[in-house]
Formats: structure tokens, sequence, C-alpha cells
């Protein structure tokens, strides 16, 4: 079964980001995280398909989180989501390890293209 694991300080936008997921993914494990902490935490359990994380959030956010699971030497696939427009931080997210940058304007589409892109086949 496909392991996703979504973060975003914003419980409707997790709400949002779990009812596309499991409409497009079905069946489909998801766990929940409100903060970088937290996302760092149940990322350690393994096993994860794809991570989802919002750019900015409390703990240091998805850039904090992303390094510290990096340094892990997870290669767990890692999307980061923002509001804030692309030429802002896509080309350091990319750089830091993350393979997609999408902005909360092209959602759900841009996710769902990217999640499948990054399955394994």
């Amino acid at each position: 079964m496909l392991k996703i694991l979504v973060a975003d300080d914003h419980e409707v936008v997790r709400q949002s980001l779990v009812k596309f997921l499991v409409e497009e993914f079905s069946p489909v494990e998801i766990q929940e995280a409100a903060d970088a902490d937290s996302l760092i935490a149940l990322e350690s359990g393994g096993g994860w398909d794809v991570i989802i994380s919002d750019l900015a959030m409390p703990g240091g956010g998805g850039m904090e989180a992303l390094r510290v699971i990096r340094s892990k030497d997870s290669t767990v696939p890692f999307i980061v989501i923002s509001t804030y427009p692309p030429e802002q931080y896509e080309s350091r997210v990319l750089k830091a390890g993350a393979q997609a940058y999408i902005s909360k304007d092209e959602l759900p589409n841009a996710l769902i293209r990217a999640v499948k892109t990054l399955l394994p086949r």
C-alpha cells in the first residue's frame, strides 16, 4: 500500500490534501504532521513513498525538515508546497534535495502529477 506523509500547519489544507490523495491513489495510508518537528519524527519511522510538506510552518518549516531528513541519507521523494511564488524558493528547495516545488495555486492537479511521477513503477 502507498504511504504518504503530509505536513502543513493549516488543518484545512491538510484535510484537502488528504481528500485529493485518497480520491486519486486509494488505497493509501496517509499520516499528517502540523509542524516540522512532527514531520521529522514521523519520517524517521520510515517506509514512506512520498512526503508532501508546506514550506512555511512552525519548527523551521519544510526547508528545515528537508535538511534534517536529507542529512539522515533518506532518499524518500519530497514535494514542497507553498503560497510563495516559485521564483522566490523553487531553486533553493530543489537544490536542498526536494524533487518538486508546487504553488498552492496549482493544487490539486500539479500535486497529483508530481506524486505520480515520483512513485515507484
